[in-house]
């Protein structure tokens, strides 16, 4: 009797096992249910997903807009602007875009009767909404890790090309009728120009790269403005004009008319100024304690340092 009893125990605890992972495989596995609400939900996650980070990108290109206009920057600079920003606003964009998807995904089934008919079918809430919540922990993963390893490393090659675009020179873009001072140690003034051949007339240019006490002026009827190949100086082709400089050492009050001044008239002349237009990416050495920038083993680190 007790060797038919522990025989009978043993076939009952071996059942028992096995429709337990029977039950747990059944309960894992994608069924057509999962199949059906994941199709609609990842459809309205990924048009969610960019359309938020497209807002974010476009509020924060709105805060630097002055430093990317007038820079003459490349495109592939200002791809890697976009590609840089676009990483660090996933963080942020991706919370977003699930919300709104679940939202939409599950009003738009309560608007068409499925969610009724799930419900007739003896189909809990719980049930139907399973595949979204467990997508719910992928997705916090994908989060924590652009959070702590990519969004870091973005956060700093953001910064550093931001840092880089400020300290750009601009692009000249001399207007008509008032002086423009974009280029360093000089002022000009042009009367008029012509856009297609590049020509300048009435110019006046005030150099004061020697110092203030030494300021020459430029006055000639027509010149031309152009780049140097190396792309770090500007030439300045003039005619017809004269030079003017002055030659006393420091100011006086009591120097009134009286003061000497050097001053040459020419057909012909070029002027060479210093004129940086290349882009050059500034070091990042001084961006690593950003608290942005920092991993959560760094901020840990931290903590520890400062306690």
């Amino acid at each position: 009797i007790l060797k038919g009893n522990i025989s009978s125990l043993s076939q009952k605890f071996a059942f028992g096992k096995s429709a337990l992972g029977m039950f747990s495989l059944q309960s894992l596995r994608l069924k057509r249910i999962d199949s059906f609400i994941l199709s609609k939900f990842l459809q309205l996650f990924a048009a969610a997903f960019f359309v938020c980070l497209f807002v974010f990108m476009m509020q924060f290109t709105w805060r630097y807009v002055d430093d990317l206009v007038g820079k003459g920057l490349t495109l592939d600079v200002l791809a890697r602007f976009f590609w840089y920003m676009g990483l660090t606003l996933v963080p942020q964009a991706l919370p977003l875009a699930f919300l709104l998807a679940s939202l939409i995904t599950f009003g738009n089934m309560g608007e068409n009767l499925e969610l009724l008919s799930m419900k007739a079918a003896g189909i809990p809430l719980m049930r139907v909404m399973r595949p979204i919540i467990l997508l719910t922990f992928a997705m916090a993963g994908i989060s924590f890790y652009f959070q702590n390893t990519t969004s870091p490393q973005a956060q700093r090659s953001l910064r550093q090309l931001l840092l880089s675009m400020r300290e750009s020179q601009p692009a000249v873009e001399i207007p008509e009728g008032i002086f423009y001072n974009g280029v360093p140690n000089v002022n000009l003034y042009v009367e008029k120009k012509n856009a297609l051949t590049g020509m300048l007339y009435q110019v006046i240019i005030y150099k004061t790269d020697q110092g203030f006490d030494k300021a020459q002026i430029v006055i000639v009827d027509s010149g031309r403005l152009s780049m140097t190949a190396d792309k770090l100086h500007l030439r300045l082709e003039l005619w017809n004009g004269h030079q003017f400089q002055s030659l006393a050492q420091g100011q006086s009050r009591n120097i009134q008319a009286t003061a000497p001044y050097d001053r040459e008239t020419f057909l012909h002349k070029e002027l060479l100024i210093d004129f940086d237009s290349n882009f050059n990416l500034s070091e990042n050495e001084g961006l690593q304690n950003m608290p942005s920038a920092k991993s959560m083993a760094k901020i840990v680190q931290d903590v520890d340092s400062m306690s």
